[in-house]
Parts: structure tokens; sequence; C-alpha cells
């Protein structure tokens, strides 16, 4: 574990609000204790580096690479985002608009610059174009999650779409070569534990893994600082 120039292991995680942590509970600051207590990791010199910034879609994260991960010369960039890329698409294609919706599209449009809707195949391109930078500009190796939910079931059109967003992250990280961390599977398996005669798509009475659909919980940011945690004792 680590590189044999260093005995740190340093990790960027770079994505939106999700990694930043500053809505909802955090699931890096959930890893850190995790690592700090599990006996297989803690003494391994383990850094994890918050590169989250709330809002972004894969093109916000992409501008920020020469910024938040290359000089950090990482052993392992960790991209976590797809979310947002999904709700611009959900605001942009609803028929007939409504308040939520034109108010996500007013969102992204006011602050952060997203005049049309990062559709699965704009979010491929970009994601597959993030993983050629990262290789260019850090010496780290690659990992991409899968973004975790759009509305924990609540909504099964948002569920459906975002869904595009799953099969793309896999699909770019068999083509380029890269360490996938399937969040989506582990929280659709949480989901069906939680409720087991319940559809995936099926609206739940209430949240349980997010505290708005999107934001992590308590328990949320456990599941995905485990799925991590995990992950990280496969290197």
């Amino acid at each position: 574990m680590g590189n044999s120039d260093s005995d740190t292991m340093r990790i960027v995680f770079l994505g939106d609000s999700l990694t930043e942590g500053v809505t909802g509970a955090s699931y890096l600051r959930a890893l850190k204790r995790l690592v700090a207590d599990d006996s297989r990791l803690r003494g391994h010199g383990i850094e994890l580096v918050n590169a989250g910034q709330g809002g972004d879609t894969v093109f916000h994260v992409a501008r920020r690479v020469a910024r938040d991960v290359a000089p950090n010369a990482p052993d392992w960039v960790v991209v976590f985002v797809g979310v947002n890329d999904c709700r611009t698409w959900y605001a942009h294609s609803a028929l007939p608009p409504t308040p939520a919706t034109i108010g996500s599209a007013f969102y992204f449009l006011r602050r952060k610059g997203v005049w049309r809707a990062v559709t699965p195949r704009r979010y491929g391109v970009a994601l597959r174009a993030l993983v050629d930078d990262l290789r260019e500009r850090t010496p780290g190796r690659i990992a991409l999650c899968t973004p975790a939910t759009a509305s924990e079931s609540h909504d099964a059109r948002a569920e459906r779409m975002l869904d595009a967003y799953v099969e793309t992250v896999r699909d770019v990280a068999r083509e380029r070569a890269c360490s996938l961390i399937d969040m989506r599977a582990a929280f659709l398996a949480a989901q069906t534990s939680a409720n087991p005669s319940a559809n995936p798509t099926d609206s739940p009475t209430d949240y349980h893994l997010t505290c708005d659909g999107v934001h992590l919980s308590d328990a949320g940011a456990a599941l995905a600082a485990g799925v991590f945690r995990d992950w990280l004792l496969t290197l």
C-alpha cells in the first residue's frame, strides 16, 4: 500500500457537494474515522484530500484539476461526480416544467454557468477527457465512482435518468482501465434491504440514506465510507 518513494498514500477525492460535505453528512469525515479505527489500514499513512465543490458537474471538476488535484501529486484520484449532471438533464427535459425544475435550471445557469443540459452523452465525453487529463497532469491512478442516488427512489424518473450516468461511468472505467467503485450498487442494495418488497424505483415513506434525496444523511455517509474503506483494503 502506497508508493516506493513515500510512506504516505495520498488520495484526492474529486467531486461535488457530496464530497465537500457541507450539506448533510460528510462521507470523508466518516471514512477518516474508519481508517483510524481499522487495524488493517491504520499506520499506512493514508492521506485523504477533499477536492469537492458544491454544484459541480463533470465540466466543473475538470476545470479544477490544475488547482485542486495536480499540486497534491496524488497516488490515487477518486472521481465522484454525476448527480448534478443528471439534475441538469432532469431540469431541462421536464414536460411540463414545474417550479422545482425551473428553479433547478435557474440555479445551474446563474450559479454554475450551465446553460444546457449535461446529457449522458456529454457527460461521457467529458469524463473520458477528464481521465486523460488527470493522467497527463498527475502521477496517480484513477478510480471512477458511480453516482449513488438522484432522489433515493422518491422520483422514479430521476432514478431512471441517473442510471444512464451510472452505465457511462462503468463503460469509461472499463475503456480507460480505471478502478471502479460502484456506489450506485451499494445504495440500491441498501434501499432493497431496508424495504425488501419494494421496487428500487418505488417511493419510500421517508429518506434514510439522504437528507433530501441527494445529500447524504449520517446513514448514507456511513454507507459510502464503508464502500470506500473496502476499496482501500484492495489497494
